[in-house]
């Protein structure tokens, strides 16, 4: 399996199992990035771009735009920058209030985008690709 264009290109098709394989890398990854207090949110953000480009390449396959994606990362993006700030209101005293604050925003918006987010990636996930080519490109190689 080849990496680069896995998680950096909006070009091409790719079957269910290397979306599998490709979302499991990026679900550990925002795990484990999850457990870090400052990082962690901005792993989050950083890893917009591979989820967007595996995501592009599945919706591709089943002959949909990759324009959808954003159905998806709105709110994870939102989830993500709320975060953030919550997370460095918090390092400072002078600013705990506002982290107080938003803390529950932040954790209304999370849980909307984690189910938005969970929907998206089942339906995107299960739905069988074309079987032929398409308009972005060849049949993928292995549809599993």
């Amino acid at each position: 399996m080849n990496w680069y264009p896995l998680f950096l290109s909006l070009d091409g098709r790719i079957g269910r199992k290397d979306f599998w394989i490709g979302a499991a890398v990026l679900i550990g990854v925002g795990l484990l990035a999850g457990l870090m207090p400052i990082i962690g949110p901005l792993v989050s953000l950083a890893l917009i771009a591979p989820w967007t480009c595996l995501m592009a390449k599945r919706l591709h396959d089943f002959g949909r735009s990759a324009w959808l994606v954003l159905i998806a990362l709105i709110p994870a993006a939102g989830s993500a920058a709320l975060g953030l700030f919550t997370a460095l209101a918090a390092t400072n005293a002078a600013t705990m209030g506002a982290a107080f604050a938003s803390a529950g925003l932040t954790l209304a918006v999370s849980f909307i985008a984690l189910i938005v987010s969970l929907g998206f990636l089942i339906w995107v996930g299960v739905k069988p690709g074309d079987p032929r080519p398409n308009a972005y490109g060849p049949e993928a190689a292995v549809e599993g």
